[in-house]
């Protein structure tokens, strides 16, 4: 009995050290990326990544890979919750990039979205609000109808980009593509001009990236006479939240749960982001 509140002790003590020791790992740099074994194709297919992704975010339970060769720096991720494939439709997905590693949104894409910055799936508006009036089945089905139509760009940042809206048919370079694998999971892919950036030896410093699942703006209630409607916040795309978590990273974990039927309507407005650092491929 003696030795048990020692051990106890001891325990609790291992427990924290890991904690921290995890803790101090999240911002550290994770390893260099590598150059893609297979030309990639941004189409929504990430057949040209391997088995699967090769990096996990324990975190937010989000599978992810970034890649890149001298001329083009590619990313994707492969979300498989509900509730997070919506908020991607209805206010899109941001991948911000710093080059000096520094975790500030230096440049940004953030897509799909439709050409005059609403929420894509502005024609579900109402419904959600009252889940009985569609069928979760009917609401995947328009899900998977609009993405066709989703063919705007945000970019941010890019000083060589006359326009902050671009079109997938754009003459710069960028590219982005949005579909869903045989699993149902949704599927990002975007692909930007290195040239972009303007660094003269990309591979010198460590680089940092974000990953941001945006949540729809709450819209004002009537009664309380404020000006605003269905939309996202900051930078038209779910607004900028903070600076991100840091989070658990590496190897080729499993994807996140898929969830089912409605998770309440509070889940839409939740920002969901974290930032992992890389060197990148020479």
């Amino acid at each position: 009995m003696k030795s048990f509140f020692p051990c106890l002790a001891l325990a609790i003590m291992g427990q924290l050290f890991a904690i921290n020791v995890c803790s101090a790992q999240s911002d550290k740099t994770i390893g260099t990326l590598q150059a893609p074994t297979k030309k990639i194709t941004i189409d929504g297919d990430i057949k040209e990544w391997g088995d699967s992704l090769r990096y996990y975010n324990a975190a937010e339970k989000i599978n992810y890979s970034i890649a890149n060769t001298k001329d083009t720096l590619y990313m994707a991720i492969r979300v498989s919750d509900r509730s997070e494939q919506r908020r991607i439709l209805k206010a899109g997905f941001t991948f911000s990039i710093d080059p000096k590693g520094k975790k500030k949104e230096t440049y940004s894409i953030t897509f799909p979205l439709t050409m005059n910055g609403k929420a894509p799936l502005a024609d579900l508006k109402g419904k959600d609000e009252a889940p009985g009036d569609i069928t979760q089945q009917d609401r995947d089905e328009l899900m998977r109808e609009r993405i066709t139509t989703l063919r705007g760009i945000r970019v941010v940042g890019f000083k060589d980009v006359e326009d902050e809206m671009i079109t997938t048919s754009n003459t710069y370079g960028f590219q982005t593509a949005v579909n869903y694998d045989e699993n149902g999971y949704l599927v990002c892919e975007a692909a930007i001009p290195m040239s972009f950036f303007h660094i003269p030896d990309p591979t010198k410093n460590e680089w940092a990236f974000n990953f941001r699942i945006n949540g729809l703006e709450r819209k004002p209630r009537a009664e309380s006479g404020e000006p605003g409607g269905e939309g996202r916040g900051g930078n038209g795309a779910g607004g900028f939240g903070g600076g991100g978590r840091g989070g658990a990273h590496g190897g080729r974990g499993g994807s996140h749960t898929n969830t089912t039927g409605d998770e309440g309507h509070d889940a839409l407005y939740k920002t969901e982001d974290f930032w992992e650092k890389f060197y990148l491929a020479k």
